[in-house]
């Protein structure tokens, strides 16, 4: 029990606005404890993606959702299908509880089977309590067939957290609301993932300066963007970049190495791919 948090009831809205900043505040502090792991588990995670393996997060309930929410945006983001993620229940445990499927501990089994997991795949188990059965036979299942695994948990003394390989263990106590755990440790899984995909992204070379420049233009939105950003590194007008971005066939990092070697369209993916697509190895 939240010693900090009794009363909630009672609580004007003001007191309890106050009450959740300052608790959410507290989360940054603990996953900042954990740095020197977080640094260990993404070292670790690039050695295996550098080798052509992917990373599997898998949990069941919110823990599972977050995995799904940061997989799904890496396409988008980053042109990639590396990080794939499973949930407890299936797609339909994404838009309503299924809470009986965290127990299933056969289901995590055939899950992973069904995707076919290898010993170049990492594999990250999600779960605030550090108990849920399903997570916990998935990484079973994982280090039975020698895949690196890692966990994500808030109870550092918990299952999980002693048959990783690697783990990540902000220590939350407890919740604004006792036993939600969608709240703080919520917010700890989101963070630690966004860190996660986003460093070993950008240190795969799918990021140049703090640009996205292997965004997957679908949209206009993402057109704009693509647009803007070899307008930015090429110091380009708005309306040359552009022409530029349909020279290259909407291929925004393909147009770069075009402008800066003077370059056509099937040179520039060669080179690209001599440099192992990584633009800064190319441009500087």
């Amino acid at each position: 029990m939240n010693k900090k948090t009794k009363n909630l009831d009672l609580m004007s809205t003001k007191n309890l606005v106050e009450l959740f900043i300052k608790e959410e505040q507290n989360t940054i502090f603990l996953i900042k404890k954990q740095k020197s792991n977080l640094i260990k588990t993404i070292n670790k995670i690039l050695q295996k993606i550098k080798k052509g393996g992917r990373v599997i997060y898998i949990g069941a309930g919110t823990s599972g959702r977050f995995g799904i929410l940061d997989a799904v945006e890496c396409k988008p983001t980053f042109s990639t299908d590396i990080f794939q993620a499973i949930i407890a229940g299936g797609k339909d445990a994404i838009f309503s509880t299924k809470e009986d499927s965290e127990d299933n501990v056969k289901n995590a089994i055939k899950d992973l089977k069904k995707i076919k997991i290898t010993q170049d795949d990492v594999i990250i188990g999600i779960t605030a309590s550090g108990e849920t059965p399903y997570t916990l036979s998935a990484i079973k299942f994982a280090k039975k067939r020698k895949v690196l695994t890692f966990g994500i948990t808030s109870n550092p003394d918990s299952s999980l957290a002693k048959i990783v390989d690697y783990k990540i263990t902000p220590e939350i106590k407890s919740e604004i609301i006792a036993g939600s755990s969608r709240l703080t440790s919520g917010t700890a899984q989101k963070i630690i993932l966004n860190m996660i995909s986003s460093i070993t992204m950008i240190q795969s070379g799918k990021v140049y300066d703090n640009l996205m420049i292997d965004v997957q233009p679908k949209n206009k939105k993402l057109i704009k963007r693509a647009i803007g950003i070899i307008s930015h590194i090429c110091k380009l007008s708005l309306n040359k970049a552009k022409l530029l971005f349909f020279k290259a066939k909407e291929n925004t990092k393909a147009a770069i190495v075009m402008h800066y070697k003077k370059c056509s369209l099937s040179t520039a993916k060669l080179l690209l791919e001599k440099s192992n697509f990584n633009l800064r190895n190319l441009i500087g």
